[in-house]
């Protein structure tokens, strides 16, 4: 609506200009035909009465229409000196009306006149310099915008996206200015027109996505619009989040190091060959060797676990049919699911899905997010396996108590974990192998109150 009324505005003004042109024009023709007519009515007067007098006279009637062409070469004279700066100014009107900046006048002879035009040509000079100026600053700004690594949107009046630049496109994945619904529709795109100019505020879509959007606003014929620029965060999360759990693995190396140090002081009084091998010593024995080995042994999948993370090796693709690894998964955790009474479903298309993929690594995924789904339900409940050719997409859900939506944004942030016992592990390393398939993946709760992890291409 805003864009139909400027156009409204513009026509309107056109035709306002053309009309008082027009007003103008008739004005002047006006002027010039009763001028006119004036001076030929005199001249005709005094033809007549020239006649009337002087007939008789030969040589003072041919004196006196000699003396009447004169006055009418003056009168032409003066009509040009009063009516060529009109024209000039007429002229001007026009070609600045029109934004056009190239006309320019010479020099006529008259002082008046020429001083009228050196002024015209100075400021169409000053106007054209001025006016290239601005197209080239326009032109640098416009490729400025298209070469920023940065999404640029820029408002309409209305809110509506007017432009915006190849890496906000990129960041969508579609051109938010084709697709009149997904302006309204997107998280991303909805924030950037709710967003009050000169604030910013970060997004999180799917639990992985990571978005930061800062509005500015500039003013354009008199109208303010807004501009978005959006920045993904999600490659700066994670080289922040590796940087700092690898800190937090150097720490608890020297944590572990310490636990090891007195294992082994432990292990080497018992390897002492000097000692009596008496009663006292085999209990001692008994006591704490278990004690040492489960120490140790709780200690190496513990740091295995974080070196896992760390340095998550390639995955090593082949072509797997996805349903004989879904079953051999959920009989595994049948066990623990009929012990704490949860139902395991398991539901496969009628034909073979096939994908490339690194088996053991798709694995480890399968058993973690099963794992939480069972520890979430806790006792009773269903999960379900659920498996989708077209288009392909691997669904496991629960009936569980949920995520709220601080658990949702944080789920997975390494160390981040909200059980009691837990270390924050499993869904890092699951986030991990699945970029590193390139494959999309969501974990939320639905407005039905199941929670559902989504894999697809």
């Amino acid at each position: 609506m805003a864009t139909l009324r400027r156009r409204l505005s513009s026509w309107g003004s056109r035709a306002v200009r053309c009309i008082g042109a027009c007003k103008n024009l008739g004005s002047t023709m006006r002027l010039s035909f009763f001028y006119w007519l004036l001076v030929i009515a005199w001249h005709v007067l005094i033809l007549v009465l020239a006649y009337l007098l002087l007939h008789d006279h030969y040589r003072w009637f041919l004196l006196c229409q000699f003396g009447v062409a004169f006055s009418l070469y003056l009168a032409y004279r003066v009509y040009r000196h009063w009516r060529l700066p009109q024209e000039l100014a007429a002229g001007g009107k026009s070609a600045l009306e029109d934004r056009d900046f190239s006309v320019k006048y010479r020099l006529t002879g008259m002082a008046e006149t020429d001083s009228l035009v050196a002024v015209y040509n100075d400021m169409i000079d000053t106007l054209r310099q001025e006016r290239t100026v601005l197209q080239e600053q326009q032109y640098f700004l416009r490729k400025l915008i298209e070469a920023s690594p940065s999404g640029i949107l820029i408002l309409g009046y209305d809110g509506e996206i007017t432009e915006a630049n190849p890496a906000a496109c990129d960041l969508l994945g579609f051109d938010p200015r084709q697709l009149a619904t997904a302006q309204e529709v997107h998280p991303v795109l909805a924030a950037a027109r709710t967003t009050p100019a000169g604030s910013s505020q970060q997004l999180t879509l799917n639990s992985t996505d990571h978005y930061r959007i800062e509005v500015g606003a500039f003013i354009d014929r008199g109208f303010s619009r807004k501009f978005v620029q959006i920045q993904a965060l999600t490659q700066e999360i994670l080289a922040a989040e590796k940087r700092a759990y690898g800190q937090v693995i150097r720490m608890m190396a020297h944590e572990v190091n310490n636990s090891i140090g007195a294992v082994n002081a432990l292990l080497q009084t018992f390897s002492d060959p000097d000692a009596p091998t008496d009663a006292g010593w085999i209990a001692d024995v008994r006591e704490n060797l278990p004690v040492a080995l489960e120490r140790n042994h709780r200690l190496n999948v513990f740091m295995r676990n974080f070196a896992q993370v760390v340095r998550l090796p390639s995955p090593h693709l082949e072509q797997v049919e996805l349903g004989p690894l879904l079953t051999r998964m959920s009989q595994l955790f049948q066990a623990q699911a009929t012990q704490q009474g949860t139902t395991v479903v398991l539901h496969l298309p009628g034909e073979p899905v096939r994908v490339r993929i690194d088996p053991n690594q798709m694995e480890q995924v399968l058993v973690n997010v099963i794992r939480n789904a069972l520890e979430s339900l806790a006792q009773g409940g269903e999960i379900q396996i659920t498996l989708q050719q077209k288009p392909f997409l691997l669904t496991i859900a629960d009936n569980g108590p949920g995520l709220t939506e601080a658990t949702a944004a944080a789920i997975f942030t390494p160390f981040f974990t909200s059980k009691p016992n837990g270390q924050g592990i499993g869904l890092t390393l699951v986030r991990e192998i699945l970029n590193n398939h390139g494959w999309r993946f969501s974990l939320a709760t639905g407005a039905d109150g199941w929670t559902r992890f989504v894999v697809g291409w």
